[in-house]
């Protein structure tokens, strides 16, 4: 009986067979508490501005500084200027080095 409940226990501490359906959670799935974040579409090296989808997300005002962040680090700073259309709006790049891809949140 006593090897059943530990047999038991193993399998609760994330052994083989354990893991969740979709596989594993991607660290940009967090939000910040206030709910803003967005994927870059796109990015304008040569003009310095990005295009930020938000759709999953309430839209920042203009004027807002965002960060940019790739895996778990900050990569580069943002400013929401627009123009806004839909769930997508257009950002400086104050700083840093922005890709496709990357995550952008509130400071």
């Amino acid at each position: 009986m006593v090897l059943a409940l530990a047999a038991g226990c193993s399998a609760t501490k994330g052994g083989p067979g354990t893991e969740k359906p979709g596989g594993p959670v991607s660290r940009d799935l967090v939000r910040p508490l206030d709910g803003t974040t967005a994927k870059l579409l796109s990015v304008n090296e040569r003009l310095r501005f990005v295009v930020l989808d938000y759709s999953l997300s309430p839209m920042p005002g203009f004027g807002q500084r965002l960060e940019v962040v790739r895996d778990g680090r900050k990569v580069a700073e943002l400013k929401v200027t627009g123009p806004a259309r839909g769930t997508t709006t257009a950002a400086d790049i104050i700083s840093g080095e922005p890709r496709t891809g990357d995550v952008a949140r509130v400071e």
